[in-house]
């Protein structure tokens, strides 16, 4: 049960319900779904249920996945940033926890896997293990796995992993943003744009 403005809001599963549109927070699909459970209102035990329109889960027409909204609230949100193809397997699997992260609202978390997956990036790459971050940064910009131009977010994905890591400070949403596309450009443009045009 949910308790806002001291209103009671309980569950009643149903086949049809308000027609919404969202985007998916598991495929990235933009559905207009109208069917799931909606979310209802019921002040005390002695009023008629009332169905709170536009609110509560909806299942994806796509994947079939539930998700629940209510008001601003979106759960699972959104992941930031697209996938890539052509990826190493763990490499894959820090940049979609990346995302996982951002959707969940973990901005600080997005920062420190974005500072792990340089790290991944250029051991892929050919830099030896066991490396101090900043090595594997120079490593992408002496083997000109990176762009001259790039080199800023380089460095600000290095200030803002280890302001996460030995301060006591929270990553915005901007920051991680931020992070997550400079991950996706550095990531298509050694793996999935090779890939593609066979190089």
């Amino acid at each position: 049960m949910l308790i806002k403005d001291n209103t009671a809001l309980y569950w009643k599963g149903e086949r049809y319900m308000f027609e919404n549109n969202f985007q998916c927070g598991y495929c990235g699909s933009i559905t207009s779904s109208v069917q799931g459970m909606s979310l209802r209102n019921k002040t005390n035990p002695n009023d008629s249920e009332q169905r709170d329109d536009n609110n509560g889960v909806y299942i994806c027409t796509h994947c079939k996945m539930p998700t629940f909204l209510w008001q601003d609230i979106q759960v699972p949100g959104l992941k930031y940033g697209s996938r890539v193809e052509n990826l190493p397997d763990m490499i894959d699997q820090v940049y979609t926890e990346a995302r996982n992260a951002f959707s969940s609202g973990a901005y600080t978390g997005v920062v420190l896997l974005c500072r792990k997956l340089l790290m991944h990036i250029s051991v892929e790459l050919g830099a030896g293990t066991n490396l101090k971050f900043i090595e594997y940064v120079n490593y992408l910009e002496d083997k000109k796995h990176i762009t001259v131009r790039s080199k800023d977010w380089v460095d600000s994905i290095r200030k803002s992993g280890n302001t996460s890591t030995h301060e006591i400070e929270i990553a915005s949403k901007e920051e991680a943003e931020r992070m997550i596309k400079f991950s996706e450009m550095i990531l298509k443009t050694n793996f999935e744009y090779p890939a593609e045009f066979g190089i």
